[in-house]
């Protein structure tokens, strides 16, 4: 079984780091420790499962890295665990996501509440959780499969064949993304969209065009509900994953 990887960053190697260190090497995880400066994060941040920040009275000092660690959750998503008080806290959240922060653990530590709070943000499933979910609406069973084949190691994905299901589907499900089709029997893509919108549990949600669709009448039609893009089936999987790596990129940033 291949360890999770945590890097703990601090300033100095006190008693503490070092006994949460050797608490967590105890539990089977792989544990790193560095300082603020970006050298050295760079240095050790490759393939980590999450990140605990641990920090004192300087804190306020590292604001660079701070920036860096912002970069590194929209960019890679990783995870962050801030050990602290309420203005290293508030002073975290000015620079990171707090979809990003899995805790927040206060001084004095309980190292049994620490470890089992590592053990709920490093396991598999938690990480799935955290994935972005996109629902597909299409009319075409082999397309919606190659699809969900194409996104499902990187995106959680829900499958409607049809607008009716789609609308069923959100109203006990949240989507991050809608990839729809323009062309369906009785209910067609900008239809499909325009319910969507109406609805107060969906109303929200982006939706981006994926179809076969693109003579000027069609995509004309379309601009106008303002999708957040307008995608052809021909798209290649990595064209697709890179689209729709960048829009939830921008969209956390």
């Amino acid at each position: 079984m291949v360890k999770k990887k945590i890097v703990i960053v601090r300033n100095e190697e006190t008693f503490m780091v070092n006994a949460i260190k050797n608490t967590l090497k105890n539990n089977n995880y792989e544990v790193l420790d560095c300082n603020y400066t970006l050298g050295e994060l760079n240095a050790k941040i490759h393939g980590v499962n999450l990140i605990i920040l641990y920090t004192d009275q300087d804190f306020e000092e590292h604001r660079d890295a701070m920036v860096y660690f912002k970069d590194l959750c929209v960019e890679e998503n990783i995870i962050v665990l801030v050990i602290g008080d309420k203005e290293a806290f508030d002073l975290v959240h000015h620079y990171i996501p707090q979809e990003d922060i899995a805790f927040e653990v206060t001084r004095p530590l309980d190292m049994a509440d620490l470890v089992e709070k590592v053990g709920i943000v490093t396991d598999d499933e938690y990480e799935k959780q955290r994935r972005k979910c996109i629902l597909i609406v299409d009319d075409d069973p082999t397309f919606i499969q190659m699809i969900r084949e194409w996104l499902k190691d990187s995106y959680r994905i829900g499958m409607a064949n049809s607008g009716t299901q789609a609308i069923a589907w959100l109203a006990t499900n949240k989507a991050d993304l809608i990839l729809l089709d323009y062309d369906m029997p009785v209910l067609d893509g900008p239809k499909v969209m325009q319910m969507i919108r109406s609805e107060s549990f969906s109303s929200s949600i982006p939706i981006m065009f994926l179809t076969g669709k693109n003579d000027r009448q069609s995509v004309t039609e379309v601009i106008s509900l303002k999708p957040a893009d307008y995608l052809l089936k021909s798209i290649s999987k990595d064209k697709l994953l890179s689209t729709l790596d960048n829009f939830f990129k921008q969209r956390k940033s």
